[in-house]
């Protein structure tokens, strides 16, 4: 018997079997959701999640220092001009289907994200500014640009879905990738099941360090008190996006878990509006709303105090921010009912709207906080509000082909600069985002501006150009910036766990995460 088991071990050892026999999966607990594994057609925090963690791009960020440094690329070289781009590709790279990750590879996934540029995709954030990719040789691939580009660096960095790379051997080349591609690690994406789980394996082919746990599975959840319940049960090791407010007060007194948020957050929560669809396509209409929301009856009454109001789309944090200008004003309904008065509407002739909102994709608390802003513009005895929802897929979806006037929404970095706060909603992909403000009189001004300043190298400058964008959008309110999400920097974890933390990307890298 003793004999049989020996060889049955070997055979285990032999085909990789007993790696998962002898260390336990890390589990990893979840209530955000995947909308679409799409390089050119996801443009969300969880699907970006889990395109980062299984396969990387040219450039990525350091997360102990959090610098730019080499990912696929070991080296570049910028022209003086800085229109060309020369990156030096590591040598020998693999995609998890044994194709090679050469300079040829990398033009392919670039170009083909770029044509297909899909209506709820961040192709926005790079394809303006690519003008030209070519293969130099097997290991060197050079970009033009259309312009200078200050940031071109973070923009083609493993934060920006749409420049990762991927496999011409497996990926479709004319349909959304849909999860069907191989990456070049740190995992391999073994299964995704949509809003249940996605399962991970370590990609021994991967040419920086392995992975510290092998197998990882993240499970999704209906909400946060069932988030809680798991983490205190034990049936997952880390919880993390999004926990109640209420429950990270009461979880950091638990003696049987970690509880750490982690703070200042980059992210921020606001409210959008299609300006081309009536009666939002009315400035003063946009402004009166302006006026009238009260963001710290929310950041209380919701988050009981753990979120914190914000006056601009730019996170007041330094570094890697700069250029935040707190424009926007504090509430005042008499002036909200001045601006609605001179546009034709009373109480005798409501402004009568829909507020959207999405029910789980933001943690449990949206339709709280839905009906507090809903109360405080109907406080104005002139606003009349009906809440809507829409679940994340059907929302991004309805955001895309401008179904919805005003909605809210969350934003977390793609990469590590203000002109990532201002430029998606109004010159980058004012479609996909829903805000059609490629439609608004003042649209030219603004992509002006951002051209200007995503060119300026000095951080003065363009410092600058940035305040008068945020100066502009308050008379032009694509946008109404709300509260910081400082609870999604809530990571709690049993005992056991190390290595989960949460730095200004909000997320964890769960490469470095492993269980004693």
């Amino acid at each position: 018997m003793r004999k049989i088991l020996g060889i049955v071990l070997l055979v285990m050892v032999a085909f990789g079997i007993a790696t998962f026999a002898a260390q336990a999966p890390l589990i990893i607990g979840t209530t955000d959701r995947v909308t679409e594994l799409s390089f050119a057609n996801s443009y969300d925090f969880w699907s970006w999640h889990v395109l980062r963690n299984t396969t990387g791009a040219l450039t990525k960020l350091d997360p102990q220092t959090l610098e730019i440094v080499g990912d696929l690329a070991k080296s570049w070289d910028i022209s003086s001009d800085g229109l060309v781009y020369t990156f030096h590709l590591r040598p020998n790279l693999t995609f998890w289907d044994g194709a090679p990750c050469g300079a040829a590879a990398v033009k392919w996934s670039l170009d083909r994200t770029i044509r297909l540029d899909g209506p709820n995709g961040g192709v926005g954030l790079i394809k303006p500014y690519i003008k030209q990719i070519d293969v130099v040789d097997p290991v060197t691939v050079k970009i033009t640009l259309n312009m200078p580009d200050a940031v071109f660096l973070l923009r083609i960095s493993s934060q920006i879905g749409a420049s990762l790379i991927y496999s011409p051997k497996t990926t479709p080349a004319d349909t959304f990738a849909k999860g069907v591609y191989a990456g070049t690690g740190p995992y391999k994406l073994l299964e995704y099941v949509p809003d249940q789980y996605v399962k991970y394996e370590a990609y021994a082919g991967y040419y920086g360090p392995a992975p510290k746990t092998k197998l990882v599975i993240e499970k999704m959840y209906s909400d946060a008190s069932a988030l809680r319940a798991a983490i205190e049960a034990g049936d997952i090791d880390v919880a993390f996006r999004s926990l109640n407010p209420q429950d990270i007060l009461s979880m950091e007194k638990e003696k049987n878990l970690v509880l750490k948020v982690y703070t200042p957050s980059p992210g921020i929560r606001y409210m959008l509006f299609n300006v081309s669809k009536a009666p939002f396509n009315n400035q003063f209409v946009r402004q009166a709303i302006t006026y009238a929301v009260d963001r710290n009856q929310i950041c209380q009454q919701v988050f009981s105090g753990i979120n914190t109001p914000i006056y601009t789309m730019v996170p007041n944090v330094d570094p890697p921010f700069f250029g935040a200008f707190p424009s926007f004003p504090k509430r005042d309904l008499a002036k909200a009912k001045e601006l609605l008065n001179e546009v034709g509407y009373n109480a005798a002739n409501p402004l009568v709207i829909n507020l959207w909102y999405t029910p789980k994709h933001y943690g449990s608390t949206e339709a709280d906080a839905a009906t507090v802003i809903k109360g405080s513009l109907e406080e104005t005895g002139v606003i009349k509000v009906t809440l809507q929802s829409m679940e994340w897929g059907a929302y991004t979806t309805a955001m895309g082909k401008g179904r919805m006037g005003m909605f809210l929404l969350g934003w977390y970095p793609d990469y590590l600069e203000p002109s990532n706060y201002l430029a998606p909603w109004t010159t980058e992909s004012p479609k996909s985002l829903g805000t059609y403000f490629n439609e608004d009189p003042n649209y030219e001004a603004y992509k002006e501006i951002l051209e200007v300043a995503t060119s300026t190298v000095n951080t003065t400058k363009r410092a600058k150009l940035y305040k008068a964008i945020q100066i502009l959008s308050v008379q032009d309110v694509p946008w109404i910036p709300l509260w910081a999400i400082n609870v999604q920097m809530a990571v709690a974890t049993l005992p056991n766990v190390h290595g989960a933390t949460v730095d200004i990307s909000m997320d964890i890298h769960i490469a470095q995460i492993y269980k004693e």
